[in-house]
């Protein structure tokens, strides 16, 4: 059996399941700010026979994810299962390359500003549990809609 075909075990051990968790949920709490459409997973350098595994294991956009670049593609996440989906996807990342890192994950939102519906990009770091707004569709607004997510994103968080 090849390396590209290894079995893909079932569990994880407590810390990544924690980490694949926490990760999900700031991926959930974007959908505070407005529809989560895209998301992209950015991956840090990796050898060429991880890039296979990744290839074989992520080949669908609209279930785990498609492999391109270095990057894992996830679209349509304004459906009903887009906890499961991009829950199950960050799942099968640690369990099929167990040394693996998340640089950091670019999403797609919607968002409904001064009455219309506007794209933005923001990206989600997973280290520091944060997010930043990288680009709008109306630049001279860039700072108000910076409030506005800035305000989404923090009214979000949780509550312990």
């Amino acid at each position: 059996m090849s390396d590209v075909e290894k079995v893909i075990p079932e569990e994880l051990d407590a810390v990544t399941e924690r980490l694949v968790y926490k990760i999900t949920e700031g991926l959930q709490r974007l959908n505070s700010i407005g529809t989560v459409q895209f998301i992209q997973i950015d991956l840090p350098p990796i050898p060429d026979r991880i890039k296979d595994i990744l290839a074989i294991n992520f080949n669908s956009p609209l279930d785990y994810g498609l492999y391109i670049n270095q990057t894992i593609v996830l679209e349509q996440m304004d459906t009903g299962d887009s906890f499961m989906r991009a829950l199950n996807s960050i799942r099968k990342l640690f369990t099929v390359v167990d040394t693996i890192s998340i640089e950091e994950i670019q999403a797609v939102v919607n968002i409904d500003y001064k009455g219309e519906p506007m794209d933005i990009i923001v990206t989600y770091d997973p280290e520091e549990h944060d997010i930043s707004l990288v680009s709008v569709t109306q630049h001279g607004e860039f700072f108000r809609i910076l409030e506005y997510v800035r305000f989404f994103w923090l009214k979000s968080r949780p509550r312990i």
